[in-house]
């Protein structure tokens, strides 16, 4: 057969050597894979990871959002747990148990998630409770500002076609000015208490940490798959040549 011919039918000569050593082909890549898998699987810590998130709303209380502070603050004294806060996103905060025993993780999500809850609300009450009594003040301070104005009505009114005095006049104007301001501040606080949403707990769960058994195995099957096709057309490549050296 000429050179050219031997050209034409490489890719034929490639895919009848590869199917001719399929076998290659399938065990290899799969006893990778199985390997693989079951190295991952028992090297791997099997630990029970349990997640508490919290909707914080508007609180913004150090030791209640900066995960630092309170990683320091709600330290466990059991330790075959540990545990970890973190900020995912605005207003949220979660908290993140891991230990080799579920009980133990349970125990701990459970009783810090308590704790957390119960520091959320006291802070939610007492800036509620300040926030409700500065504008019962403020109000109170309104009603009485609107009643010492009364009496400045009167005055302007009795003057008639005449001008007003300069101190009626700005008498007059400074209270009204003071009104406006108790308005707008009873208004805002008013908004505040009615938007200051309640902290709540969002959601819990215990899983069991993954080992990425499955990702791993898929990982080394298509490797060892691409690494076999490239043996057996090396191997092809050398017998060949071999075989060329030895017939030359």
């Amino acid at each position: 057969m000429s050179v050219q011919k031997e050209k034409e039918y490489v890719l034929y000569k490639n895919l009848k050597f590869i199917w001719d050593k399929k076998a290659f082909l399938i065990i290899i890549p799969l006893l990778i894979c199985l390997l693989t898998g079951a190295v991952s699987y028992f090297i791997s810590d099997h630990k029970y990871v349990g997640k508490a998130v919290f909707y914080t709303a508007k609180l913004k209380k150090d030791d209640l959002t900066e995960p630092d502070l309170m990683n320091e603050k709600y330290k466990v004294e059991n330790e075959n747990v540990e545990v970890d806060f973190s900020v995912p996103q605005n207003r949220r905060v979660q908290m993140k148990v891991t230990g080799d025993k579920k009980a133990d993780v349970e125990q701990e999500l459970k009783s810090l998630s308590e704790k957390y809850t119960a520091d959320l609300m006291a802070d939610y009450k007492l800036i509620y409770g300040l926030t409700e009594t500065a504008m019962k003040e403020y109000e109170k301070q309104l009603n009485q500002v609107e009643k010492s104005l009364q009496p400045y009505y009167e005055k302007v009114e009795a003057t008639q076609n005449e001008l007003p005095e300069t101190d009626l006049l700005l008498g007059t104007a400074t209270k009204e000015e003071l009104i406006h301001e108790y308005v707008t501040s009873v208004n805002r606080m008013k908004a505040d208490l009615e938007t200051f949403d309640k902290p709540l707990l969002n959601s819990t769960s215990i899983e069991k940490s993954d080992n990425y058994f499955i990702q791993n195995a898929f990982i080394a099957l298509v490797l060892s798959f691409f690494l076999t096709l490239l043996g057996l057309m090396l191997w092809r490549y050398t017998r060949e040549a071999r075989g060329e050296l030895n017939n030359g």
